[in-house]
């Protein structure tokens, strides 16, 4: 019968690599991202404004039809918080009805542009054609409605960029040439806007070897927006462990802001782990940010389980 032999007793370098293996795992950043961002429905859009100093201009109208003059309208007014966006905003009209007899158009060339610090959203405005004019118009005012579509837009930076969407609209105008023109507008439909969406890593550190001594680890959590959109109100609301010997010692919630599309964010949360025995300490945290889009709409919270494994030496 072979007698059995014992295992060898693994050599002084050889225990040295795997130290080094399992400290080097823990210095790289890991990352988990969540299935995939899920489909968000349309914003809703409704906004009502008005003007008493609008300008108007007069100039040649449809090179055929009955619609003989333009009467150009141009005209602001400031929208409160909460009508786009959580944000004060800014409307600016720029519509050249055409005119003439009793009926008016807006052929396709009119336009409202919806501002504010993040960027702006244009909305091109029909109502009828020189034709067939949509519009009623008393030689004084004109009214009625239509429909509107937004203008593409690409422009790096602007949080509207990309966004997609159709409704209608009412209008009374005074159409007399001058200014101080009275306006009102009313618009309706919905937004589609690019999306954020939430990517976490992590990077564990003790900070020196007080933190060291009582087991007290560093975890900061990069908050990345994967997602074709910018992300806004972002929040760290917590970081909860599992596994055994973890507490999670905060600070949570945390307040991170906006976070661009492709940008990411810092956050710092702290935990008493592992009692004396450090080597293969590990837990997952499961972090929770909560998020806006562009327009403060479809808020939510994305929950990504992050694994961290602690380092073995206090290092930063």
């Amino acid at each position: 019968m072979r007698a059995t032999t014992a295992p060898r007793p693994r050599s002084a370098p050889r225990r040295t690599a795997v130290v080094l293996t399992l400290l080097l795992a823990a210095l790289v950043p890991t990352a988990a991202v969540p299935a995939g961002a899920a489909g968000r429905a349309p914003d809703p859009l409704g906004v009502n404004a008005s003007g008493s100093t609008g300008v108007v201009t007069g100039s040649a109208g449809c090179p055929s039809g009955p619609l003989t003059d333009t009467r150009q309208l141009t005209g602001g007014a400031a929208l409160n918080p909460g009508v786009f966006s959580s944000l004060a905003s800014q409307l600016d009209v720029s519509l050249p009805f055409r005119v003439g007899a009793a009926s008016a158009a807006l052929p396709g060339d009119g336009q409202v542009v919806l501002s504010n610090a993040r960027g702006s959203l244009t909305l091109a405005l029909t109502a009828g054609s020189c034709t067939s004019p949509g519009l009623t118009y008393n030689g004084t005012t004109v009214s009625g409605s239509g429909t509107w579509s937004v203008v593409p837009n690409s422009t790096p930076g602007n949080a509207y960029r990309g966004a997609s969407g159709t409704g209608s609209f009412t209008v009374t105008s005074d159409a007399t040439t001058g200014t101080g023109r009275l306006w009102s507008l009313n618009l309706t439909g919905n937004l589609s806007i690019l999306q954020p969406q939430v990517a976490v890593t992590q990077r564990a550190y003790w900070g020196g070897i007080g933190n060291y001594v009582t087991r007290t680890l560093s975890v900061e959590f990069r908050i990345r927006n994967t997602g074709p959109g910018d992300a806004f109100g972002v929040e760290l609301t917590d970081a909860l462990p599992t596994g055994p010997g973890t507490t999670r010692l905060g600070p949570v919630p945390q307040t991170v802001g906006a976070i661009p599309a492709g940008g990411s964010a810092p956050v710092v949360v702290r935990y008493r782990v592992c009692g004396l025995a450090v080597v293969g300490c590990r837990f997952t945290a499961a972090t929770r940010t909560f998020l806006t889009d562009a327009l403060d709409a479809n808020g939510h919270t994305e929950t990504v389980p992050v694994s961290v494994q602690v380092p073995l030496a206090p290092v930063p």
